[in-house]
């Protein structure tokens, strides 16, 4: 069934003219540094934020706690601390949508 849908996915995604570009350590910075990010995974939601000073804060939602860690790039990954470090490649999807893992992500 999995096969299927990502199937379906990469079909969908060529069919609309949709592209999946990974992303360098420089545009890593200056598309996400700064800028509030709305993710969405398969079970939750949120809003991130990687500061300039090498900060993170994010919420997720329906959860009244802000989350504090540091981030990082490193082999053009983004790197992220919020107890043991999670390093992960982003794909931009054009626009200012964007791929991690099996989430997607906007960014204002």
């Amino acid at each position: 069934m999995k096969a299927i849908t990502v199937s379906g996915l990469i079909m969908l995604a060529f069919a609309s003219g949709a592209y999946a570009a990974t992303m360098t350590a420089e545009l890593l910075k200056s598309e996400l540094v700064g800028h509030p990010i709305h993710w969405k995974s398969k079970t939750q939601s949120g809003v991130t934020t990687y500061k300039p000073d090498g900060t993170i804060e994010a919420t997720v939602d329906g959860d009244k706690a802000t989350y504090k860690g540091t981030w990082s790039i490193k082999d053009n990954k983004m790197c992220e601390k919020f107890g043991k470090e999670k390093c992960a490649t982003i794909n931009s999807l054009g626009g200012k949508k964007y791929s991690k893992g099996a989430g997607t992500f906007t960014v204002e």
